[in-house]
């Protein structure tokens, strides 16, 4: 199998198994995603938005496996409070190792920014574990210089305009650091290694070492540093994702061959996983009940 080019966004990879239940929030949300000019898509993959309003009078609990990445966001909502945190605000959300669940207020609007699988730790030039699992502003991690971020984005009518502003913001950080992150190898490496766990195929954390001519142990070394998390972990996440989009396009009536097909040994193993993430098995997932 080629490696394909890790400066390349596979839309279809980058979203399948995010949002659980995506039926529940059709009538809730706009959601979409526009590309990134060049060179920010040296370490930033997509600039996606997400709108919504529910009824007042009906709370709304919005989940997603997410993927192994960061994000840069500008967020605001009604109540002035979002994941605890006073919105309006520029946030940094680290990789999220359990399903990401908010409660939604009434209305709100999120703009954000999604780093390749290592990005933010290229741009940074140090590692982001302390990152994992936490939603933080973006001010310390990022620098005084994304202070006014916020307003600039608020400020835009149309998420055109937004991206570009963001854009404008990461770019200008970007630039100091633009030869560092092209020279960077270790983050070439994971940026692939993430693009083979992505194909069904990888099932083992061995056979992807071994396409990129490193050793397991190097790969834990790198994933740690740049992505959070370990390596076997992504791998696993990304097996989970396909299950939930298999089962979200009515094709999981026959588990043990899902699972079969997704590396699990069987059935009960996927289930276990599953479960133990998602927080029902997947027969339950398959019937829409939470």
């Amino acid at each position: 199998m080629g490696l394909e080019d890790p400066r390349q966004v596979d839309a279809a990879s980058a979203t399948r198994g995010a949002v659980l239940w995506p039926a529940a929030g059709t009538e809730v949300f706009d959601t979409g995603r526009l590309p990134l000019p060049e060179p920010l898509t040296e370490v930033a993959a997509y600039y996606w938005w997400v709108t919504w309003r529910r009824a007042e009078r009906i709370p709304f609990r919005q989940e997603v496996l997410s993927h192994p990445v960061t994000h840069l966001t500008v967020e605001a909502a009604e109540g002035g409070v979002l994941l605890g945190l006073p919105v309006p605000a520029a946030l940094v959300h680290g990789l999220v190792t359990r399903v990401f669940t908010v409660d939604l207020p009434v209305a709100g609007r999120v703009a954000g920014v999604a780093f390749h699988p290592g990005g933010l730790a290229a741009l940074l030039g140090r590692g982001v574990r302390e990152l994992t699992d936490v939603v933080v502003p973006a001010g310390p991690v990022l620098g005084r210089d994304v202070a006014p971020l916020t307003s600039r984005v608020l400020a835009q009518e149309d998420d055109e305009a937004r991206r570009d502003a963001m854009a404008d913001v990461l770019g200008a950080l970007l630039a100091p650091r633009l030869a560092d992150v092209r020279a960077d190898e270790r983050y070439r490496t994971v940026r692939r290694a993430v693009e083979l766990m992505r194909s069904r195929e990888h099932i083992a954390l061995g056979p992807v070492a071994a396409a990129l001519h490193v050793s397991e142990r190097t790969l834990q070394r790198l994933f740690a540093r740049y992505v959070g998390a370990s390596p076997l972990w992504v791998l696993r996440r990304h097996r989970l994702q396909d299950a939930v989009a298999a089962l979200d396009a009515g094709e999981g009536e026959d588990l043990s061959g899902l699972a079969a097909s997704l590396g699990f040994a069987d059935h009960a193993h996927l289930t276990r996983a599953f479960t133990q993430v998602v927080g029902v098995p997947p027969s339950h997932y398959r019937a829409g009940r939470r």
